[in-house]
């Protein structure tokens, strides 16, 4: 990784479908942690025309989805990941 690169291991971009998926670590982060992180980002930051899909194991690996019902760039999609970790980390970090 270069200078400046964000290490974006965890998501997962699919223009044709008009799909970002970002993978998370249940150890770290609680289910409903990120269910509620998906629901904020949706209610708050102005994606409430986005559908959202939690799949995965909740001892291994939880995959969130988001559809947005409109067609995103890439750039607008990595942005809609970005800001879910965003809610997510200040979520966990809430006492």
């Amino acid at each position: 990784m270069t200078e400046g690169e964000i290490d974006i291991h965890n998501i997962y971009v699919d223009e044709e479908e008009n799909s970002v998926v970002i993978k998370v670590n249940p150890r770290l982060y609680r289910t409903h942690l990120i269910m509620n992180a998906a629901h904020d980002l949706t209610e708050t930051a102005g994606y409430q025309h986005t559908d959202i899909v939690i799949d995965g194991d909740p001892d291994t690996v939880i995959m969130v989805k988001f559809i947005p019902r409109e067609k995103k760039t890439r750039e607008e999609l990595l942005s809609i990941a970005y800001q879910f970790n965003s809610m997510l980390i200040a979520l966990a970090t809430r006492r």
